[in-house]
């Protein structure tokens, strides 16, 4: 793929509510709050509706994101068009098969990794880091590896880094930029959101180009104005100045 944006959904005039995005956040618990909200906050601008569904039922975790009022909290599974599925659930158990049987789209990121291998991940876009890659699969997270695996196991790859590498297992980018701010906690969760809202419309490899390429653009622009010294709540902030619809 060239460094030419690849183009996205744009919403039709005329469309109504939910037309245009419906997606599910499975995150948090009772430990990890801020990964659900920061995962909400990079949706929100990007989705017709947003609901939110905690990894296991904590106070603090469902007032955190219940202050955030694109967030609609539920306890059963709605009709979406992706679901978000790992971003900071600790130890609370996912049924993966469950989300998979009800949703065509699957993002998996965070703590799903530690729940989920081989043929689990096939058909799904998957976000990890560099160490998570190598917890995954037993290898470096470099272009020709990160293809490969994303061939191997029929799914989409994100991996985050310096320069991520995104794959379907054919095609390959490498989407440059950003700064060491971005290694701020959340940056990752805002990520996530974001993937999760473009891929309700679009297909795999656009949504994780898109949202790679938005992410660390918004990192850039708050370099800009503020050093190293900006968070994760910040970029999911800058994101609708980063996105690239054509």
């Amino acid at each position: 793929m060239g460094k030419k944006a690849l183009p996205l959904y744009v919403p039709p005039k005329g469309s109504h509510k939910g037309e245009n995005g419906k997606v599910l956040i499975v995150a948090g618990g009772s430990r990890y709050h801020g990964a659900a909200v920061f995962c909400v906050l990079g949706a929100r601008r990007f989705a017709d509706m947003v609901y939110f569904m905690p990894g296991e039922m904590d106070e603090k975790l469902l007032f955190a994101v219940s202050g955030i009022p694109e967030a609609v909290v539920v306890n059963e599974l709605p009709e979406a068009d992706c679901v978000l599925a790992g971003p900071g659930l600790g130890n609370a158990a996912l049924n993966l098969a469950k989300l998979r049987r009800k949703y065509a789209k699957v993002v998996l990121d965070g703590d799903a990794f530690k729940q989920v291998e081989g043929n689990g991940l096939r058909g799904c876009v998957i976000t990890p880091h560099e160490g998570e890659f190598r917890a995954l699969f037993g290898m470096d997270g470099s272009p020709e590896h990160v293809r490969a695996m994303a061939e191997k196991w029929g799914c989409t790859i994100l991996k985050k880094g310096h320069v991520d590498v995104v794959s379907d297992g054919r095609r390959i980018a490498l989407v440059k930029g950003g700064n060491a701010g971005l290694t701020k906690g959340g940056t990752g969760d805002v990520l996530a959101g974001l993937l999760c809202a473009l891929y309700a419309k679009n297909g795999a490899m656009e949504a994780a180009v898109a949202a790679s390429r938005a992410n660390k653009g918004a990192g850039e622009l708050l370099f800009k104005e503020k050093g190293y010294a900006y968070c994760a709540s910040d970029v999911a902030e800058r994101l609708p100045e980063t996105v690239r619809w054509r």
